[in-house]
């Protein structure tokens, strides 16, 4: 059926709620406004994302009023809490919520241990749930009513502590999940060996030095169906490498496609080794490692599926590592790299990722003795990635002078940046200019944040433009 000419779309309901979607706050607030047959296609969208702050001092938090938030909690589907609002919004049940943000800012005796679902509504639905505790002091949390998230399959916790009594009902909350984030958390046992793990997909986990990293990779190794691991070693075990090495071996975690080890030493042929355990690596980010011609080899066999690669903090055995990598990974969209001298970037043959790569964080070293046409040609190279999208330029060495990215040098060669949202510099000597800023403002039309010290004598001059240009900038 047609419509009539003299129907306009935004008469349909279903049409109105599509554009909504793609609406701010403000602008559907305003849409509430127009009629009432709006007012009922744009409250659900209202209502859909709501933060809950604490009222600090009396003062107004801009809550909603709890009669308002009753009648519209059914619409939640979203919900940012902080565990000190009004208790008659913390106890609001909101049948449809699916994600939940619980924030913890201050801890006093009285608030020492959290029983869920006691201190927050049991959400029947809830999807997704959070628990983040920004204080200093770890928050003890006790897992009562595990039937209350019969549906729940993402958890995340940072900075608690497990009520000992409650953790056998926690690890059998964890067996249902499909995502458990665990970071900084202290726990006094981990799961009986007779639970299994076969629903988690993605594990994120750092438990102290509580637990023995030998039994914290037999858990590990309870989870056959991981496809993203990221495990940080908290404990004083001078053999994280070996324990994990003799458990990584190929079926272990067939699966696995991203992998992140924070605090575990590995050498070059140990890591090429746990690449090739791997199958249709994804994603991999190592720390305190040594990244040499082993470690690119055994890369390369995952050229067609890499897309994200972070060795900012390895030790480099080999110049020709990052360009290597910049000419191996043609569907490489995020690298964060140890600097590199601006020749060997010159020197590479043809970079395959020039069109995938997003996100570079990396620094660009010269020599002294490097003229300005030698400069040119290391900036024509760099503004070859067309779709990037973030850049941070990291510091090198002190006795290393870094890439320069002012107008005088070449910056009008980043004009192809078309999408760049975020630029990062991390320098000693950046000196850029009032001009050098208005040339970012105006070329970058996406730019959405500055970060760094542009130079050490015009932060309030470089605020106020990038302020006025509704740009974020931030100095350290």
């Amino acid at each position: 059926m047609s419509l009539g000419s003299n129907i306009n779309p935004l008469d349909i309901p279903e049409i109105r709620s599509m554009v909504g979607q793609y609406l701010g706050r403000p602008d559907l607030t305003r849409c509430l406004r127009v009629s009432k047959s709006w007012h009922a296609s744009f409250v659900p969208l209202v209502w859909s994302a709501i933060s809950v702050r604490e009222e600090i001092w009396g003062a107004d938090a801009g809550n909603p009023p709890p009669e308002v938030f009753l009648r519209h909690s059914h619409y939640l589907k979203d919900l940012d809490l902080n565990i000190d609002a009004p208790q008659e919004l913390r106890l609001t049940p909101c049948p449809n919520l699916l994600n939940l943000i619980v924030r913890i800012c201050r801890i006093d005796e009285s608030k020492s241990m959290i029983i869920v679902p006691v201190v927050i509504a049991p959400y029947e639905q809830l999807h997704r749930l959070s628990i983040w505790n920004t204080c200093t002091v770890p928050l003890r949390v006790f897992w009562k009513p595990v039937h209350y998230y019969h549906n729940l399959s993402e958890l995340d916790l940072k900075y608690m502590e497990i009520e000992p009594t409650g953790t056998t009902a926690f690890w059998v909350l964890c067996a249902q999940l499909v995502s458990l984030k665990i970071w900084y958390v202290t726990v006094v046992e981990l799961p009986a060996r007779s639970i299994t793990f076969d629903r988690l997909q993605h594990l994120k986990l750092w438990l102290g030095s509580q637990i023995p990293i030998e039994r914290q990779l037999d858990w590990i190794t309870q989870c056959p169906n991981l496809t993203s691991l990221e495990w940080s070693d908290g404990t004083d075990d001078n053999q994280p490498t070996s324990q994990f090495m003799r458990r990584f071996v190929p079926g272990t975690w067939p699966h696995l496609s991203e992998l992140s080890l924070s605090e575990i030493e590995f050498t070059d042929a140990q890591l090429s080794q746990v690449i090739g355990a791997m199958q249709g690596l994804k994603s991999l980010s190592v720390h305190i490692c040594d990244v040499g011609s082993c470690f690119l080899e055994a890369l390369r066999h995952h050229s067609h599926t890499l897309i994200s690669l972070d060795t900012t903090n390895c030790e480099v055995l080999t110049r020709s590592l990052v360009p290597g990598i910049l000419t191996s990974f043609p569907h490489l969209e995020t690298l964060s790299a140890h600097p590199v001298m601006s020749e060997d970037i010159i020197n590479s043959p043809p970079w395959v990722c020039e069109h995938s790569l997003k996100v570079l964080h990396i620094g660009f070293m010269e020599t002294p003795d490097q003229d300005a046409e030698y400069h040119q040609q290391v900036l024509q190279r760099i503004s070859r990635l067309t779709n990037l999208k973030e850049i941070r330029l990291l510091r090198g060495p002190q006795s290393r002078r870094t890439l320069d990215f002012t107008l005088e040098n070449g910056l009008e060669q980043f004009a192809t940046w078309k999408q760049l949202e975020i630029f990062d510099v991390f320098s000693r000597t950046a000196r850029f200019s009032v001009r050098d800023v208005e040339w970012m403002i105006n070329n970058w039309k996406n730019l959405k944040r500055v970060s760094g010290i542009l130079h050490p004598d015009k932060k309030k001059e470089f605020t106020a433009m990038f302020q006025a240009a509704g740009i974020e900038y931030r100095t350290w």
